[in-house]
């Protein structure tokens, strides 16, 4: 037994390395417009996962209800909107780290608790005072954060909001994912919603960054990918970050409470400022930038035990 849960923490920080890593990753790769690196991850990914996407249907067709659920126009809105929430998250996180520091753009990505506490706020739905005050205490971390645009030369105002961007359109993705995944297995799931990330960041790139079919340049190239000079940077992204990252995450929570696994999440800023700092894309951060990420962290953790609490508060009313 002991074994098996050392096994699990292993796999669980494993996860979160690899995760953390991608955004140093991202930045060795800064001749390549923002928008497109994020395109050509998720292209990449979606062919990866294709196989398990074909065995996992192929048991699903036995499932008449699933199936019926499948056809739903309501299910296909909501794939679509979930793509395109997943699209806009990585392509404004992606566009932050040209924009930002890595540790800022980490850090302001990462806050989606807190987008969540303040969503809810503003549709006047019940919040746990304590959600509330750890979402007050993470917006305070923030704007202590953002006072080390003064004295850090990577840091812009508009590199951080451009991480904010991305926290709030994940939240999109969360939901929907919280819906179908009730039913539909995690790849039927995953490969159409990240196919269509794929395919909305390729035609913004073509729109606002000049991106082109032609492999003449491949740096500009929707599928540029494929040359030597990237495929094993993407290759990187779409395996480790993409898929064994997060399907470790997965893994590990049929075991892990949710909210080991959501504070283990709080790590990827530390993480992955220490692989960009050792990769030579960041330096060593101001002391304003640790201060407001600690008070962030805090008010974030807050937030999430809040959430576990209002969970096992509506499981035990459930149960009497």
């Amino acid at each position: 037994m002991k074994s098996q849960r050392l096994l699990l923490w292993i796999l669980l920080s494993f996860s979160i390395v690899s995760i953390s890593s991608a955004g140093a990753v991202f930045q060795l790769m800064e001749d390549v417009p923002a928008l497109l690196r994020a395109s050509w991850r998720f292209q990449l990914t979606a062919l990866i996962m294709a196989p398990m996407f074909f065995v996992q249907f192929r048991d699903m067709r036995s499932d008449e209800h699933a199936m019926l659920q499948l056809k739903l126009p309501e299910t296909r809105w909501i794939i679509l909107g979930s793509g395109l929430s997943l699209g806009l998250h990585m392509g404004a996180w992606v566009w932050s780290l040209d924009n930002t520091s890595l540790t800022h753009s980490l850090l302001f990505v990462t806050i989606h608790p807190l987008i969540i506490v303040f969503g809810a706020l503003l549709l006047r739905k019940y919040v746990p005072k304590q959600q509330i005050f750890g979402a007050s205490i993470g917006f305070v971390g923030g704007g202590i954060t953002l006072l080390g645009i003064s004295v850090e030369t990577e840091v812009t105002l508009i590199g951080d909001f451009a991480a904010v961007v991305g926290a709030c359109a994940v939240v999109g993705y969360f939901l929907a994912g919280r819906k179908l995944r009730q039913w539909m297995p995690l790849f039927v799931y995953i490969l159409p919603v990240t196919m269509i990330a794929a395919i909305f960041l390729a035609v913004m790139s073509l729109m606002l960054e000049g991106s082109t079919f032609s492999m003449e340049d491949v740096n500009l190239s929707l599928f540029g990918w494929m040359s030597s000079a990237w495929i094993f940077y993407v290759l990187y992204l779409a395996a480790f970050p993409g898929i064994v990252g997060h399907a470790g995450i997965s893994a590990v929570l049929r075991w892990f409470p949710p909210i080991i696994v959501s504070v283990a999440y709080l790590f990827e800023p530390l993480i992955g400022s220490f692989i960009g700092w050792i990769l030579g894309t960041t330096d060593i951060p101001s002391i304003w930038t640790w201060v407001g990420a600690i008070v962030l962290m805090v008010g974030t953790v807050m937030v999430i035990k809040g959430d576990e609490e209002l969970m096992s508060e509506e499981v035990g009313d459930s149960i009497d």
